[in-house]
């Protein structure tokens, strides 16, 4: 529903009241009732038996698929300051789509304006990897619920991280194509431990507080975790390669000519508005053509935000009974963003009647003005907050000897909030069309020199939009697993269950930029078409022991197989069967070859369905077809009704080998291949569209004023609905089909060799990802386009990571090594080479308290250094930046010196 609220000005600011997540009482009632618990109860405890991600079965390992584990040590070592900056380590991450890094077209990553970061497995989409805590999925984050954060998890309480890069959609339904990354929780953690650190990078800083405690008694244990962890913004004025002069390095200069001072544009042809003066008494002999004033769009923005998140963990066991056992846990997170974005600008009409008015045309009728506000406001800020959380209560239970049984509830909540700054297009229009000197707007001034504009009208053409949605889960499940059978290789084990989640999102939005004055606040919500959905799933796996110790035939010394299947019932798009079988063969001790091949699936979210959440009519520029010039025109995003589930067919296959004759040593190498249709895109949204033939159909590059004037009528319209037709020259289809087909194969390969020496342990490690081709169906009517492997904007063919460590008694210290092959910019006609990019870090700990005595044993000390050479990234010309910040870092060289202390 819209409405329009008459209302005082407001300044952007005062909007901000999302409704709060109780997150923290909960957590603080979990910890409170285990510590009272601990007292009444002293029957034995029994030990938690282990499921591991990829298979349902308790105690079994996942069969035939690839599935890696990041333990404590790991986590440790690495230097990442949270969940999202360790995984983002992984060679099979790719740094595409949702993050706070980048704003690119890519995989919607522009659509990200909540600043959040999820996990791309695969290069898929973050869509298309499934997180999970303790097993269990949380409500996604962003306006339009297109990633799920890990970095809500604070690290303290992460007992490790599995990760398994094989479709798993047979186990826990939808978006699980690229992969699931589950993170287990420390829950028996016993003692306390609290960690301090500082990381410090040139013009930027973070500094970070955690904290764990936990007790463990006979039938039960608590833990409690909290993480405070603030980086402050980098400005790209500090990277002299965030920019989009290119000429020192040999490219074109793409800065905009809304400059300030501005240029008056008489067709193709610009006039600089001298510097030095007020525009008071400008004549048209002082304006000169062919030498524009130019201004870099990156003036004065961020090229990483401000981010300030707090995060709160608590989890309680407790046996009510030799087979029961009780669990409850819950978790919280707020994370404030901030970021200074492009400085407001555009082309303005200005007519005689403005006081200030002058055209180098005798006798012109007015005058259009390239200008740009940033010295009148500055950059513009977006600011927001995310708060997520989840509470999880279960029993799991016995039934009989041999079977168990787990039950739970679940429900999480995220709360996604925007808030940015724009100027109301009627009120400028309104301003400039002022014949009193006092308050006219005047854009022919030098605003680096003078005060422009009078203060008061400027605050008449400051505006705000506000967007804001909240994303609901609530989830029941009931799953019982245990032996069915004796074979002759083991005992024939399965897990039958089934679960019911109910999902609904809300959106609303508020704001004064395209009202008739900003005094007027238009409201949008989807409380007409909310979008939301009842999932009933069922599921069966078995475990097939076929040979084993008993039965061990020639090379044939075990050989497992794995039968899934999963049934998901939709009730907005109907319903999915998915099925995986999986293989081990173990042909002698030491050397394992396995395989998988199942089907997988990714539901619309409802963010993707819904028309009102982040559907903006909005007008934007986009580079020409030359490279250089900006056209001005209107862009559609957003969700659409009618989507169907994309789907997948994933095939893999394994070796390991750990030779007996070198103990300490393991290779492995996984073969994927992905065939993945119905994919979600939105190929209209892509800054490169007038360079890409293959996206034709969703531009309009002659657009009618009545098909340009329609879309400027409508209520999602975020443009000035004044602004003339006449400048408008496009309109792409932005919003989400599904649109065509990827198809992808490659290889991880890892190597890790341990060994001790007289001074002691000694690691060596590597992991790559290697893709062997990438391709992709942009419509259903074009074929597969290749090449698109090793290009900007797509995954690269080689991404690596290698490690040497030593490990003494009192000290550890580890090298890594960061590897990005050289790829194509095949934005451009001649098709340059962006350079390969290699950085190293290194981490350092030293048991510190050990100098003090045994009382501080528990003392540690850690370095951490992220690209240690401080290399810089290598040149692209990549739309208006001139690096790409999807496979290099603008950070640079950032060192952090933690401390932590247990007892």
């Amino acid at each position: 529903m819209t409405r329009s609220i008459q209302a005082p000005h407001r300044h952007p600011q005062s909007t901000f009241a999302p409704r709060r997540l109780r997150i923290s009482h909960l957590v603080a009632l979990a910890c409170a009732s285990g510590m009272g618990a601990a007292v009444a109860q002293e029957a034995p405890s029994k030990p938690d038996t282990v499921v591991v991600t990829g298979t349902l079965i308790r105690g079994a390992a996942p069969v035939g698929a690839p599935v890696s584990s990041l333990d404590r040590v790991s986590i440790e070592k690495s230097g990442a300051a949270s969940t999202s900056d360790l995984l983002r380590l992984l060679p099979q991450v790719q740094n595409m789509g949702a993050t706070d890094s980048h704003t690119s077209n890519a995989q919607n990553a522009n659509q990200n304006i909540t600043m959040g970061s999820g996990i791309n497995l695969r290069g898929l989409g973050p869509e298309s990897t499934l997180t999970l805590v303790n097993g269990v999925r949380m409500a996604p984050g962003g306006l339009a619920a297109q990633y799920t954060d890990p970095a809500t998890i604070p690290p303290l309480a992460i007992e490790r991280i599995e990760v398994i890069t094989d479709g798993g959609s047979a186990t826990y339904g939808s978006d699980a194509v690229g992969g699931v990354v589950n993170i287990r929780l420390r829950k028996r953690f016993d003692g306390a431990q609290f960690s301090v650190r500082h990381g410090q990078g040139a013009d930027m800083h973070q500094n970070q507080f955690g904290a764990i405690l936990g007790r463990n008694w006979d039938g039960g244990n608590v833990m409690f975790a909290v993480d405070k962890n603030k980086r402050s913004r980098l400005s790209a004025d500090n990277r002299h390669f965030y920019t989009d002069d290119m000429r020192p390095r040999g490219g074109p200069d793409v800065r905009s000519f809304n400059s300030s001072p501005g240029n008056i544009q008489v067709g193709s042809t610009r006039y600089a508005i001298p510097t030095g003066q007020d525009g008071r008494g400008l004549s048209a002999a002082q304006l000169v053509a062919g030498n524009p004033s130019r201004q870099s769009i990156q003036q004065g923005r961020d090229a990483l935000p401000e981010q300030d998140r707090i995060s709160l963990v608590g989890a309680f066991s407790q046996e009510l009974s030799p087979s029961v056992r009780f669990n409850l846990e819950a978790f919280g997170s707020e994370r404030k963003y901030s970021r200074y974005v492009d400085a407001a600008s555009g082309s303005y009409t200005v007519r005689p009647a403005n006081p200030f008015f002058v055209s180098p045309v005798a006798g012109a009728a007015s005058s259009v003005v390239n200008y740009s506000w940033i010295n009148d406001f500055g950059n513009f800020l977006s600011q927001g907050k995310e708060r997520t959380g989840r509470v999880m209560a279960g029993l799991d239970f016995d039934v009989g000897d041999t079977w168990n049984g787990s039950f739970y509830l679940a429900s999480s909540r995220t709360d996604s909030k925007s808030l940015s700054q724009n100027l109301n297009g009627n009120a400028v229009n309104a301003a400039l069309a002022d014949t009193n000197p006092a308050t006219a707007l005047n854009l022919f001034c030098d605003g680096s020199a003078f005060q422009c504009n009078n203060p008061s009208t400027l605050a008449k053409i400051i505006a705000f939009n506000d967007r804001n949605s909240s994303y609901t889960m609530h989830d029941v499940g009931m799953k019982f697993d245990g032996p069915v059978m004796d074979l002759p290789a083991g005992k024939l084990r399965i897990a039958v269950g089934g679960e019911i989640h109910k999902d609904r999102m809300s959106y609303y939005e508020d704001r004064n930029n395209s009202t008739p004055n900003n005094s007027t606040i238009f409201h949008l919500d989807n409380s007409q078409s909310m979008p939301k959905r009842t999932v009933k799933s069922l599921y069966a796996e078995a475990n097939v022991p076929l040979v084993g110790r008993a039965n061990a035939l020639p090379m044939v010394e075990r050989l497992d197989l794995s039968l899934a299947v999963r049934a998901d019932d939709y009730s907005d798009f109907g319903f999915t069967t998915n099925p995986k079988v999986g293989l081990d063969w173990t042909p002698v001790s030491g050397l394992k070859f396995y395989a998988t091949y199942g089907t997988a699936f990714r539901a619309p979210t409802l963010g993707d369905l819904d028309p009102i959440n982040a559907g903006l009519i909005n007008v934007v520029d986009r580079i020409g077809a030359d490279g250089r010039t900006q056209q001005r025109g209107i862009v559609l995003l957003g969700g659409r009704e009618g989507l169907d589930p994309e789907e997948a067919d994933i095939t893999t296959f394994g070796v390991n080998f750990k030779p007996q004759a070198a103990p300490g040593l393991s290779l492995t190498a996984d073969f994927f291949k992905v065939d993945y249709k119905d994919r979600i895109l939105t190929p209209g949204n892509d800054l490169a569209i007038f360079q890409k033939p293959e996206l034709t159909p969703y531009l309009n590059a002659a657009p009618t004023a009545a098909q340009l004037m329609a879309l400027m009528s409508q209520s999602t319209f975020t443009g000035n609905t004044a602004e003339p037709v006449a400048g408008l020259s496009f309109i792409a289809d932005g919003r989400r089909y599904n649109a065509g087909v990827v198809k992808t194969s490659g290889v991880d390969l890892s190597a890790r060799y341990d060994w001790r020496t007289g001074y002691g342990v000694m690691s060596a490690a590597a992991n790559a990802n290697y893709i062997f081709n990438y391709r992709q169906q942009f419509t259903p009517t074009t074929p597969l386009v290749g090449g698109l492997l090793n290009t900007l904007n797509n995954p690269v063919r080689l991404r690596a990571r290698a490690e040497l460590s030593w490990a003494g008694e009192n000290a550890r210290v580890t090298a890594f090594a960061n590897f990005t092959n050289a790829y194509t910019n095949a934005t451009l006609a001649n098709r340059p080479e962006v350079g390969s990019y290699t950085t190293f870090d290194l981490t350092a700990q030293y048991d510190l308290g050990k100098l003090f005595g045994p009382a501080y044993q528990e003392l540690r000390a850690a370095l951490s250094v992220q690209n240690l050479l401080d290399r810089d990234p290598p040149y692209v010309q990549n739309a208006t930046l001139a690096f790409d910040p999807q496979n290099a870092s603008a950070m640079g060289r950032f060192a952090s010196l933690s401390l932590s202390y247990k007892f």
